[in-house]
Protein backbone atom coordinates (compact mmCIF):
# COMPACT_ATOMS: atom_id res chain seq x y z
CA UNK A 1 0.00 0.00 0.00
CA UNK A 2 2.69 2.09 0.51
CA UNK A 3 4.39 1.97 -2.68
CA UNK A 4 0.60 3.05 -4.38
CA UNK A 5 1.24 5.66 -2.17
CA UNK A 6 4.53 6.75 -3.19
CA UNK A 7 4.16 6.25 -6.72
CA UNK A 8 0.79 8.32 -6.64
CA UNK A 9 2.57 11.24 -4.60
CA UNK A 10 5.43 10.81 -7.65
CA UNK A 11 3.33 10.78 -10.73
CA UNK A 12 0.93 14.03 -9.32
CA UNK A 13 4.28 15.72 -8.45
CA UNK A 14 5.94 14.86 -12.14
CA UNK A 15 2.41 16.42 -13.38
CA UNK A 16 2.19 19.55 -11.77
CA UNK A 17 5.78 20.25 -13.21
CA UNK A 18 5.07 19.89 -16.46
CA UNK A 19 1.96 21.88 -16.19
CA UNK A 20 4.12 24.36 -14.83
CA UNK A 21 6.86 24.30 -17.90
CA UNK A 22 4.15 24.48 -19.88
CA UNK A 23 2.98 28.11 -18.92
CA UNK A 24 6.52 29.58 -18.94
CA UNK A 25 7.10 27.57 -22.23
CA UNK A 26 3.99 29.58 -23.36
CA UNK A 27 4.17 33.23 -21.49
CA UNK A 28 7.06 35.78 -22.82
CA UNK A 29 6.98 37.60 -19.80
CA UNK A 30 7.13 41.55 -20.33
CA UNK A 31 10.75 43.01 -20.78
CA UNK A 32 9.53 46.15 -18.62
CA UNK A 33 7.14 46.49 -15.64
CA UNK A 34 5.61 50.21 -15.60
CA UNK A 35 4.52 52.26 -11.95
CA UNK A 36 1.53 54.07 -13.36
CA UNK A 37 -1.13 51.02 -12.96
CA UNK A 38 -1.71 48.34 -10.25
CA UNK A 39 -1.08 45.76 -13.46
CA UNK A 40 2.35 46.98 -14.39
CA UNK A 41 1.99 45.74 -17.68
CA UNK A 42 0.16 44.75 -20.69
CA UNK A 43 -1.35 41.08 -21.68
CA UNK A 44 -1.41 40.03 -25.63
CA UNK A 45 -3.20 36.61 -25.68
CA UNK A 46 -2.84 35.35 -29.12
CA UNK A 47 -3.90 31.82 -30.74
CA UNK A 48 -0.51 31.36 -31.94
CA UNK A 49 1.59 28.67 -30.19
CA UNK A 50 4.75 28.90 -32.05
CA UNK A 51 6.79 31.68 -30.12
CA UNK A 52 9.47 32.15 -33.05
CA UNK A 53 7.32 33.52 -35.10
CA UNK A 54 7.47 36.56 -33.25
CA UNK A 55 11.44 36.31 -33.39
CA UNK A 56 11.13 37.89 -36.90
CA UNK A 57 12.69 41.97 -37.27
CA UNK A 58 10.46 44.42 -37.14
CA UNK A 59 10.01 46.48 -40.03
CA UNK A 60 13.27 47.56 -41.14
CA UNK A 61 14.98 47.46 -37.89
CA UNK A 62 17.02 44.57 -35.87
CA UNK A 63 14.70 44.13 -33.08
CA UNK A 64 11.96 41.19 -32.91
CA UNK A 65 8.70 41.70 -32.76
CA UNK A 66 8.48 39.84 -29.72
CA UNK A 67 10.88 42.62 -28.25
CA UNK A 68 8.92 45.73 -29.50
CA UNK A 69 6.00 44.21 -28.19
CA UNK A 70 7.42 43.41 -24.41
CA UNK A 71 9.74 46.16 -23.74
CA UNK A 72 8.93 49.09 -25.53
CA UNK A 73 5.32 48.22 -24.99
CA UNK A 74 5.33 46.37 -21.79
CA UNK A 75 3.07 43.52 -22.97
CA UNK A 76 3.44 40.07 -21.41
CA UNK A 77 2.93 37.63 -24.97
CA UNK A 78 0.32 34.66 -24.04
CA UNK A 79 0.37 31.65 -26.74
CA UNK A 80 -1.55 29.22 -27.64
CA UNK A 81 -4.99 31.12 -26.09
CA UNK A 82 -8.26 30.60 -27.35
CA UNK A 83 -8.26 34.37 -28.64
CA UNK A 84 -5.66 37.27 -29.91
CA UNK A 85 -6.49 39.39 -27.69
CA UNK A 86 -5.52 42.86 -25.65
CA UNK A 87 -5.59 43.30 -21.76
CA UNK A 88 -4.29 46.68 -21.06
CA UNK A 89 -2.99 47.73 -17.48
CA UNK A 90 -5.81 49.02 -16.34
CA UNK A 91 -8.26 45.55 -17.77
CA UNK A 92 -9.56 46.80 -20.72
CA UNK A 93 -9.98 44.21 -22.85
CA UNK A 94 -9.47 44.46 -26.46
CA UNK A 95 -10.15 41.65 -29.32
CA UNK A 96 -7.91 41.98 -32.45
CA UNK A 97 -8.41 40.60 -35.91
CA UNK A 98 -4.93 40.19 -36.83
CA UNK A 99 -3.81 36.26 -37.60
CA UNK A 100 -0.10 36.56 -38.26
CA UNK A 101 2.45 37.84 -35.82
CA UNK A 102 3.73 40.75 -38.02
CA UNK A 103 0.16 41.73 -38.05
CA UNK A 104 -0.80 40.98 -34.60
CA UNK A 105 2.20 43.59 -33.77
CA UNK A 106 0.91 46.60 -36.11
CA UNK A 107 -2.21 45.89 -34.24
CA UNK A 108 -1.24 46.05 -30.72
CA UNK A 109 1.22 49.06 -31.64
CA UNK A 110 -1.47 50.83 -32.93
CA UNK A 111 -3.84 50.29 -30.08
CA UNK A 112 -1.45 50.75 -27.84
CA UNK A 113 -0.95 54.14 -29.55
CA UNK A 114 -4.21 55.44 -28.53
CA UNK A 115 -4.31 54.51 -24.96
CA UNK A 116 -3.06 57.53 -22.60
CA UNK A 117 0.20 55.66 -21.25
CA UNK A 118 0.83 53.76 -24.56
CA UNK A 119 0.56 57.41 -26.19
CA UNK A 120 4.20 57.98 -24.36
CA UNK A 121 5.88 54.92 -25.09
CA UNK A 122 4.71 55.20 -28.59
CA UNK A 123 6.35 58.60 -28.99
CA UNK A 124 9.38 57.13 -27.23
CA UNK A 125 9.66 54.30 -29.93
CA UNK A 126 9.37 56.53 -32.59
CA UNK A 127 11.96 58.75 -31.20
CA UNK A 128 14.26 55.68 -32.11
CA UNK A 129 15.54 56.60 -35.49
CA UNK A 130 18.11 54.91 -36.87
CA UNK A 131 17.82 51.51 -38.62
CA UNK A 132 19.25 48.47 -38.06
CA UNK A 133 20.37 48.69 -34.70
CA UNK A 134 20.61 46.12 -31.65
CA UNK A 135 18.48 46.68 -28.78
CA UNK A 136 21.52 47.22 -26.77
CA UNK A 137 22.11 50.43 -29.06
CA UNK A 138 19.22 51.94 -29.35
CA UNK A 139 19.19 53.76 -26.02
CA UNK A 140 22.24 55.84 -27.58
CA UNK A 141 21.38 55.86 -31.15
CA UNK A 142 17.18 54.44 -31.61
CA UNK A 143 15.66 53.83 -35.18
CA UNK A 144 16.04 55.81 -38.32
CA UNK A 145 12.80 55.34 -40.81
CA UNK A 146 10.83 53.93 -38.44
CA UNK A 147 6.96 54.75 -39.81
Amino acid sequence: MKIVLVLLIISLNSFGQLKEKEVEMTTLSALRLSDNFSKPFRVLKTTISDKSLFQQYYKNTNLTLDYVIRYHFYTSIHLNSEINQLISMDGSKFNLSSKNAIDLTNEVITLVSKMYLGKKEFKEFQELKKPNKKPSSIKKEGLNNFY
